[in-house]
C-alpha cells in the first residue's frame, strides 16, 4: 500500500488549530473541589465522556469507600460508574450526591 504524502504547507495549517490538553496531575486528581467543578462544567457543556473520565479518573485515586460513604451511596454504586463494560447512565440522583460530596 503507497504512502499519503501531504505537503509542508498543509501540515502546519492542520496543526495550527489544534490546542494543547494538559492532563490533571495526581494531586488535582485527588483535589476534591476541582473535581467538582469541573464535573459541573462537563455537566454545563453537555459533555458527558468527559464527566465520566474526570469522574473515573478522580474515583481511582481516591478511597472509593470514603466517598460512597460522605455520598450517601453503596460502594457498589461507584464501582458500576468505573467499570468501562457497563453502560455510563447515571441518574441525577446518583450525580448529585458524588458532586456534593466532593464539593463539601
Amino acid at each position: 500500500m503507497r504512502k499519503t504524502v501531504i505537503s509542508g504547507k498543509r501540515r502546519k495549517s492542520a496543526t495550527k488549530f489544534l490546542t494543547v490538553h494538559e492532563p490533571f496531575t495526581s494531586k488535582e486528581l485527588k483535589d476534591s473541589h476541582l473535581i467538582a467543578e469541573t464535573l459541573l462544567d462537563c455537566i454545563r457543556t453537555g459533555d458527558l465522556g468527559a464527566f465520566r473520565e474526570v469522574l473515573v479518573s478522580h474515583l481511582m485515586t481516591v478511597n472509593k469507600v470514603a466517598v460512597a460513604k460522605k455520598a450517601g451511596l453503596g460502594r457498589r454504586t461507584l464501582y458500576d460508574l468505573i467499570d468501562p463494560k457497563k453502560n455510563f447512565n447515571p441518574e441525577l440522583s446518583t450525580v448529585s450526591a458524588v458532586i456534593r460530596a466532593l464539593a463539601a
